[in-house]
């Protein structure tokens, strides 16, 4: 397809390497979670486990004889899902077949209370490998929209811990978490982003939202501080890519990344009701966009920043399941744009579980975003490339058949940042087993 699109080429070059190095990823403002999100249990009765256990049951592979709730008892817990997308390109530029991509994730998380040694410690692993032929960008979109099959970054058919690190809480409201973080695992817990591009939205707008500032995979530590009215999460981080690192002997070397943020639960019209004010500030050095010549031998400029404002509120609630609503969500941003790629940001949508009552376990979103890329990277690659904002919008429904195996659709429809491409309808089915 790039041999058919020269222009793409320098873009793609740039844009891809930004997006692996220094600043790529999510800006979250989500507090460390625990643990994975929660499969959900319902009760199952001697009778109901007698007539339809297989339908009944969390996962596919049940209890194992007793031995996961033994497990779980002696603190160590298994969450193993597969998840199937068959993704193509409808309509835009490129090639219009459909493909098979599929993506496992394991999570094996330890709780040292529960293996008697001390209260409030944990180890919490995330395991990723991704497989088939399905592309995680289509259309000429910068921005993936096939998020699982984006990560692990560059080790497709590999194995790899994006995931490893430690947490103690310290007293009751706050903790703190030290390791190696995949920054989609922060989101876990949030209604309308998050979910790995396995469980709700698959653009990596809304899985998580980029700042240019966060690598797709960082080291560091983030602490939770539990205030009133405001919640807060301190980050700090190295600002390599550390996705295929384990125990690196240069942490920091190319400088810092702090990260705080302040969350403010209140009601509204009588529904929860949360602002988010987040500030970002990197020390590394970054690619100087304006000094941009042929060849693409570059300068470097030192120092970035992505500030954002959040607006989430719950339009609907279930009063015998608190983590079952749907609400509708807000988001800008604004950022330095040089050697941030991101200039601002735009992002607004519904989403939740429930839209049907009688199904507290499906889930849906429907969402909108625009991306202002770097103007100065823009003037720069204008006179040899058309290299615009992208913008686009996607919806999708995950249907549980049982507790333990979900099926989906999703549509996205992209005006890619590749100028010379066509706006992109790009629709996928998915399916997800746990184990």
């Amino acid at each position: 397809m790039l041999s058919r699109h020269p222009a793409l080429v320098p873009i793609l070059t740039l844009l891809l390497w930004a997006l692996a190095t220094p600043w790529a990823c999510a800006q979250s403002s989500a507090a460390v979670e625990s643990s994975p999100p929660a499969v959900a249990k319902p009760a199952e009765s001697a009778q109901s486990l007698a007539k339809s256990d297989l339908l009944t049951r969390s996962t596919l592979t049940g209890d194992w004889g007793g031995l996961r709730s033994s497990l779980e008892d002696k603190g160590v817990t298994f969450d193993l899902r597969h998840t199937s997308t068959y993704q193509g390109l409808a309509s835009g530029t490129g090639d219009k077949g459909y493909e098979y991509g599929g993506k496992v994730d394991a999570f094996v998380n330890l709780d040292s209370a529960r293996m008697g040694l001390w209260e409030g410690g944990g180890f919490r692993t995330h395991f990723e490998y991704r497989h088939g032929e399905a592309l995680a960008n289509l259309g000429g979109a910068i921005f993936a929209v096939n998020t699982a099959l984006y990560w692990p970054v560059e080790t497709p058919e590999q194995l790899v811990a994006t995931s490893l690190y430690f947490t103690q809480k310290l007293g009751d409201r706050d903790s703190i978490a030290i390791g190696k973080f995949n920054p989609i695992d922060l989101f876990a817990a949030d209604p309308f982003y998050g979910g790995w591009g396995i469980d709700r939205f698959m653009n990596l707008i809304f899985a998580a939202p980029p700042s240019g500032l966060i690598p797709v995979v960082f080291m560091g530590a983030i602490g939770s501080i539990k205030t009133e009215p405001v919640s807060w999460t301190i980050m700090v981080f190295d600002p390599n890519d550390r996705t295929n690192d384990y125990f690196p002997g240069d942490l920091f070397k190319d400088g810092v990344n702090v990260f705080v943020s302040g969350a403010h639960v209140t009601t509204l019209a009588g529904r929860k009701t949360t602002y988010v004010a987040t500030g970002i500030y990197s020390t590394a050095e970054g690619t100087d966009y304006s000094s941009l010549p042929p060849g693409f031998t570059t300068t470097t400029k030192k120092g970035s920043y992505n500030v954002s404002v959040e607006f989430r509120h719950n339009l609907q609630e279930s009063l015998g399941q608190p983590n079952v609503n749907w609400g509708f969500y807000f988001k800008a941003a604004t950022a330095d744009g040089n050697p941030n790629y991101v200039q601002t940001s735009v992002i607004a949508g519904i989403g939740g579980k429930a839209l049907f009552f009688g199904r507290p376990q499906d889930s849906f979103g429907l969402g909108v975003f625009r991306y202002d890329l770097s103007d100065v990277l823009q003037n720069t690659l204008a006179a040899s490339t058309k290299f615009r904002d992208e913008a686009g919008a996607e919806a999708f429904y995950s249907y549980a058949v049982t507790p333990w195996l979900y099926v989906g659709a999703d549509l996205q429809y992209v005006k890619p940042a590749a100028g010379s491409f066509k706006n992109a309808l790009i629709p996928a089915l998915r399916t997800q087993i746990r184990f």
